[in-house]
């Protein structure tokens, strides 16, 4: 009796913490309750979209070899490539080349999106310097508010609190080696 009670507890457990890993997996993509509809992977998808549409129109005002163009496709390239690795599951060559990888693929997009809105920043502010009115930029000066917008978004996010809560409530015992019975990973923050 106590190995069917020990295999009931074994079998309910991992299948309790695998349902919930399945749930807590989608809050990247659907987002948590309290972000009311906005999730982390719309919001990145967003400003990546919003960076190349800058970048080709930097290239047409300043030049395609323009140091703040060149810099920016770098980090628009590094960005995308984390974007795609995390979309993927973690399964990217080009992320082990980055110089701010270090084995987490959320950790290397978090980065890259810090890299990405710097460059962003430079590249704009040369765009002004250019420009006859700095305030009246057109498309570009919409494509950079919602790049922006989408960065304020992602900095309001419960995403990250919602899987630091996850990971006390299933990292400590018993529940974490349920979870390695069950085959659970870890879900990373956007940190």
């Amino acid at each position: 009796s106590v190995v069917v009670m020990l295999a009931a507890f074994l079998g309910f457990g991992s299948a309790k913490l695998r349902s919930r890993y399945n749930e807590v997996r989608k809050w990247y993509t659907v987002g948590v309750a309290a972000d009311n509809g906005y999730n982390l992977n719309e919001e990145l998808t967003t400003r990546m979209n919003t960076a190349a549409n800058i970048i080709t129109t930097a290239s047409s005002t300043l030049g395609a070899d323009s140091a703040e163009v060149l810099a920016a496709q770098t980090a628009l390239n590094d960005f995308s490539a984390c974007l795609q690795a995390v979309q993927n599951g973690g399964k990217s060559q080009l992320l082990t080349s980055l110089p701010y990888y270090q084995g987490s693929t959320m950790h290397a997009l978090y980065q890259a999106n810090e890299v990405l809105g710097s460059r962003i920043d430079q590249l704009y502010a040369k765009l002004q310097e250019q420009a006859a009115d700095p305030m009246k930029m057109g498309a570009v000066q919409g494509q950079y508010g919602q790049f922006n917008s989408a960065a304020t978004i992602i900095g309001t996010l419960k995403y990250n609190d919602a899987v630091y809560d996850y990971q006390k409530e299933t990292g400590g015992f018993p529940a974490s080696v349920l979870g390695a019975i069950a085959g659970v990973k870890e879900v990373e923050p956007f940190a």
